[in-house]
């Protein structure tokens, strides 16, 4: 699979529901199908690299496949944002292990490279996603996760809580407290 790994599966207890049984409607295969593209915005939403998403949502995926006979049957969205939060705090465990080591990852595909736009708009969209990505990584993590689900995926500030399993009232903090880096962050770039 990959050369380094720091674990497969967090070990926490709050990864694991109280055992109970899961409807028979509740497969494995439904649940991937039905929920695979939140679970990758999710981790889009917890600052992933594009490149890196789809293993980090694969790795969910077999998470939530041996887990899936201890889950509950409540909640299953936040228990599936529980399991994404844990595999994306590994990752970044991970790319700073290998970052320290000199462990790099494989270079982009030909595929990757090839681009239709002409150099200019690849300057602006590369400066673009720079700034995004420097605005992003200003606030911490529950901040900018609430932040890119209310503001970029429009997800309301219920359905946040209820993923987060927090206060409606802490999701609009989040957000809040997320709006405020991102204008002083962004008073500091124009600064420059």
């Amino acid at each position: 699979m990959r050369p380094l790994e720091l674990r497969d599966c967090a070990t926490d207890d709050e990864e694991r529901p109280a055992k109970g049984a899961v409807s028979s409607e509740d497969t494995f295969e439904r649940i991937y199908d039905d929920w695979f593209e939140n679970v990758a915005r999710w981790v889009r939403a917890l600052g992933v690299r594009n490149a890196d998403v789809e293993d980090l949502v694969q790795d969910v995926f077999v998470i939530v496949h041996r887990r899936l006979s201890s889950f509950d049957g409540q909640n299953l969205g936040g228990w599936l944002y529980r399991i994404a939060r844990r595999r994306v705090r590994d990752y970044r465990q991970l790319v700073w292990v290998r970052s320290f080591f000199g462990v790099h990852s494989t270079p982009p595909s030909e595929e990757t490279l090839k681009t239709t736009a002409g150099p200019l708009e690849e300057l602006e969209r590369a400066e673009g996603q720079r700034l995004l990505t420097r605005l992003l990584a200003s606030m911490n993590a529950d901040q900018r996760a609430a932040f890119v689900l209310f503001e970029i995926e429009g997800q309301s500030g219920e359905e946040i809580a209820k993923l987060q399993q927090v206060n409606v009232n802490t999701v609009w903090a989040r957000v809040h407290k997320a709006r405020k880096v991102l204008l002083r962050e962004l008073a500091k770039a124009g600064r420059r």
